[in-house]
């Protein structure tokens, strides 16, 4: 069959494709004809900048029949068809072909009669054009600035630039930025002009390889591969709000809050009290019982007024929940909560998931829905604003409770190999709205402990997914719960889409610790999910969260740019993280802190290098 007798190579579309064949095997050994598909940047230390020379199918084809005369001797003519540019050699009944998105086929007795896609004219053309292999992407940190001693760079950006590529018309600079931890890329495109962009939304302390392609129509049919380049972001940089290089100095977000702190952002739709404004739900201090009460800013929040989100008005004690007397059966004593606003679907409201202690001395995480909208400071439905006693907490009472997460046992929500469940945090699109919809695939961390026959850690987090009625604990084949080990106050973090990243203590590492009896967590660690790793795409399930061993560690900074010591950063307690605004670009952290001797204060800490 001659090729050029054909209207058009029906044969390439219907054959299939055998992606990512080595040259070598194709061509019998002529990998170096075709050229490395990886080819490794050479150019010399302090060697001017080289542009990148773009490559066309015809070029490609006449490369090919000088490289390989006995595969491809002579030439009957370039022809097109069905989006491909192909050429027939009637001596040797090879095909060679290069279709409209610049993907390569072989076709003959040189590759057993099998169509075979060898590369694609981007990847090639540093074989062509060996120049292309000197053409190099420079990569610098984005955003620099001076953090005490050291210069640090936006952890989730890296500033990329290029020489203008040579022999074709440019249609736009395809760009992409490649991590191993968890096999995730990050694309962008730069126009025709642009030699420079900065790459966005990368994982911070993460190694990334960054290529640049010239593109010469929409599809990349015609292409210039630049040499690629590897590039690491910088780590989280937070620093502490106040003054000076000690706990001492440290700003008190409100006058009593020393524990248990968690941050909620109301938008305007919130239309009252709290729209544009930021609610924290914390166990304040110099109260006779163990409470769960509510402090609001008092201004809307701004990017320019930190005061708008880093001073609250404390309600001292007189909304929320409180440790009932005597205790009720299920609700001895009141722990940690975090407020989650519902979608107007939902109730326009405010569900307050938190822990309790029963009497039977098993602690269970709880939600309680707001009777107040918005306002999120009234859980009684009865004449009081607050829910403090025994009739509250009972049936019948005006604080209606349901049990999120059960412990084995349990006749509701049971969990098995669950013995306690206690500092939860809800995983919820807070980029994509302030408002929590209901939407199943909604994920929730809590603290357990250790399990016998699944694991000897002290400190664990279960994983538990809203099915859209209940919280589903995961478990493994043999029976075990999906845990996060070692790990004590993890923390969620929405990015967009289905990314978010964790914060936790990392409670094997005692390096710092005190003869207290104060909380140690141990450093501060980052892990990233992306839900669209495994499973379904549009939720993040155990699986898509990195392995706990690629961890990052977070650094903290005093007030003054000193950064704390293994102690002062272990005794860091009760985080949220929170975008006051709503952009990523303001990123703040309340947390209680102690020195390891004195009563935790509730302070705040910025992301100085988002």
């Amino acid at each position: 069959m001659l090729l050029e007798c054909a209207p058009a190579p029906s044969w390439l579309l219907s054959a299939g494709r055998s992606w990512a064949v080595a040259a070598a095997v194709l061509l019998g050994g002529t990998q170096a004809a075709w050229g490395d598909p990886n080819p490794p940047a050479r150019a010399a230390a302090g060697s001017p900048p080289v542009a990148a020379r773009m490559l066309d199918a015809a070029s490609l084809m006449d490369w090919a029949q000088r490289q390989l005369p006995d595969i491809f001797p002579d030439q009957a003519g370039t022809l097109t068809g069905d989006g491909f540019v192909y050429r027939h050699y009637p001596s040797t009944q090879n095909f060679i072909a290069v279709k409209s998105d610049g993907e390569v086929y072989v076709l003959g007795p040189v590759t057993a009669n099998q169509l075979k896609a060898v590369g694609t004219l981007a990847v090639l053309s540093c074989a062509v054009y060996p120049e292309n292999c000197n053409a190099p992407v420079q990569v610098a940190k984005a955003n620099l600035q001076t953090v005490g001693s050291a210069q640090v760079g936006s952890s989730t950006r890296l500033a990329l630039s290029w020489s203008a590529a040579l022999g074709g018309t440019v249609h736009h600079y395809a760009v992409s930025a490649t991590e191993s931890i968890g096999n995730t890329m990050v694309t962008a495109t730069a126009s025709a002009s642009d030699t420079s962009l900065t790459l966005t939304g990368l994982k911070a302390a993460t190694p990334y390889s960054v290529s640049v392609t010239a593109c010469g129509d929409s599809l990349c049919g015609t292409a210039a591969n630049y040499a690629t380049a590897n590039a690491t972001t910088d780590g989280e940089y937070w620093q502490l709000q106040g003054t000076g290089n000690s706990t001492a100095g440290l700003t008190r977000i409100v006058s009593d809050g020393n524990a248990r702190i968690s941050a909620t952002r109301f938008g305007a739709e919130a239309a009252g009290a709290t729209a544009n404004r930021i609610q924290l739900y914390y166990g304040p201090s110099g109260q006779t019982r163990q409470i769960l009460s509510t402090a609001l800013t008092s201004s809307a929040t701004s990017a320019g007024n930190p005061s708008s989100y880093l001073n609250f008005v404390s309600s001292l004690g007189q909304t929320g929940l409180l440790t009932p007397t005597p205790a009720a059966p299920m609700i001895e004593v009141i722990a940690t909560g975090q407020g989650v606003p519902l979608s107007a679907a939902m109730g326009a409201k405010v569900r307050l998931f938190f822990e309790a202690q029963g009497m039977d001395k098993k602690t269970r995480v709880f939600s309680i829905d707001s009777v107040d909208g918005y306002v999120g400071q009234d859980f009684n439905a009865g004449s009081a604003i607050t829910c403090a006693t025994t009739a509250d907490f009972s049936t019948g009472g005006g604080c209606a409770f349901a049990v999120a997460i059960g412990v084995e046992g349990d006749s509701v929500a049971p969990n098995s190999k669950i013995l306690n469940a206690r500092q939860n945090k809800v995983g919820y699109p807070t980029q994509t709205d302030w408002r929590w919809d209901g939407a199943p695939g909604t994920f929730m961390v809590f603290t357990s402990g250790a399990i016998s026959g699944c694991t000897n850690a002290d400190r664990t987090h279960g994983y538990a997914v809203w099915d859209g009625s209940n919280w589903k604990v995961q478990y493994h084949g043999n029976g075990c719960p999906k845990l996060f080990t070692n790990v004590q106050a993890a923390f969620p973090m929405h990015l967009g889409g289905v990314r978010y990243k964790l914060y936790y203590g990392n409670t094997s590492v005692t390096t710092g610790r005190l003869s207290s009896p104060l909380p140690f967590l141990g450093p501060k660690q980052l892990l990233y999910a992306d839900g669209t790793l495994t499973g379904s795409s549009d939720r993040v399930d155990f699986e898509d969260w990195e392995a706990q061993s690629e961890a990052r560690n977070v650094i903290f900074v005093w007030p003054n740019g000193e950064p704390l010591n293994d102690t002062a950063e272990g005794y860091i307690d009760d985080f949220h993280f929170l975008t006051p605004t709503g952009s990523l670009d303001l990123q703040v952290m309340y947390l209680a802190i102690t020195n390891g001797t004195e009563v935790p204060l509730g302070a705040a800490a910025v992301l100085l290098n988002p």
